[in-house]
């Protein structure tokens, strides 16, 4: 039996299933704010920002809930139940495309993608080295799978052809089968494939992993990464308490500062937070790029992510890129950067 139980790893990806949209309501004008989140890096960095003074001064409190599935979240947003949200970029960008008044504050999670392979089926250094092997994903149609079906495209590699993917419903199936030895290797973002090399550890497996991030930019360690999540309110609250989204959004910035100049503290602040254990926590913020990049500097590159994966799957976003609607201006977003 495996040591993680079934929800855990549902909620360690959560973030990753493209919501359907619904109608917002109206926030009730009031100075309280209240957030959601999925488990992971992004509980961290937001439970972080909302006990800043400054977003305490700004508010008559906050309150921050861990959404454990996206039909949760949508719920809570068709209640208007929250405000502000961390979510893939993707969907937000879907939302936004189907009529929900959302707005991106920053982009701050720039990678957390990577393929985690059995290392007695021999060296994982680059894509090619997949050839003849057998790789699970979660989630067909979703971030993880898009990036790596371009990435393959990308190198000449076709599925079927040069190796054989197969995919799970759901992350926990992936992470079972591959540490059962069922698959050769799997695609994975943070935490989950932190949490899966030290479960395969236990069961005697070694693991080698490949980042994708860096696969995506050629190698290139300046490169910033894939612009995978960040930080978006509903309009409404723009609007009503742009005080509250000036101060989350400088909140935010130190939060991802403080977590990557202090891992070992972030990492214990974690499992305090939630259900995952101190050495995940440890290596999903070692394996993610974690920058905060206001929402109109990010633009071009977020624009050229969302654009090469909807090639594959206009669903991806809703069909088109969101329009200057969704960004929020640069000079609400300036002292960001």
């Amino acid at each position: 039996m495996m040591s993680c139980h079934r929800r855990q790893f549902l909620q360690l990806l959560a973030s990753s299933a493209v919501l359907a949209a619904v109608p917002l309501g109206s926030i009730a004008r009031t100075p309280a704010l209240t957030a959601a989140t999925p488990m992971g890096l992004p509980q961290l960095i937001l439970s972080r920002a909302l006990a800043d003074e400054r977003v305490q001064t700004a508010t008559r409190g906050t309150e921050l809930k861990t959404w454990r599935d996206p039909d949760q979240l949508r719920a809570w947003l068709a209640r208007a139940e929250v405000s502000l949200t961390a979510m893939p970029t993707n969907v937000a960008a879907n939302l936004y495309n189907r009529g929900v008044p959302l707005v991106l504050l920053n982009v701050c999670v720039w990678g957390t993608l990577g393929v985690l392979g059995l290392a007695q089926q021999g060296p994982l250094t680059r894509l090619q080295d997949l050839a003849g092997r057998h790789v699970g994903i979660p989630w067909r149609g979703d971030m993880p799978d898009l990036v790596f079906r371009y990435l393959l495209q990308r190198q000449g590699l076709e599925p079927g052809r040069d190796l054989t993917i197969s995919y799970q419903a759901s992350p926990f199936e992936t992470v079972q089968m591959f540490v059962a030895q069922r698959l050769d290797a799997a695609v994975l973002p943070e935490p989950a494939r932190t949490a899966t090399r030290l479960q395969a550890r236990q069961f005697g497996a070694e693991t080698r992993e490949l980042d994708l991030q860096q696969v995506w930019a050629g190698g290139d360690d300046e490169s910033p990464g894939l612009p995978q999540a960040g930080v978006v309110c509903r309009r409404e609250l723009l609007e009503q308490q742009p005080q509250q989204v000036a101060a989350v959004q400088q909140a935010v910035v130190d939060a991802v500062h403080w977590i990557v100049q202090n891992p070992e503290a972030a990492a214990e602040l974690g499992a305090a937070q939630s259900a995952l254990s101190r050495p995940v926590f440890a290596g999903a913020i070692h394996r993610t790029r974690l920058a905060v990049v206001p929402a109109a500097q990010a633009r071009s590159q977020l624009e050229s992510f969302l654009g090469a994966l909807s090639a594959l799957s206009p669903a991806f976003i809703g069909g088109k890129l969101p329009d200057n609607g969704f960004y929020l201006p640069a000079a609400d977003g300036r002292r960001a950067g």
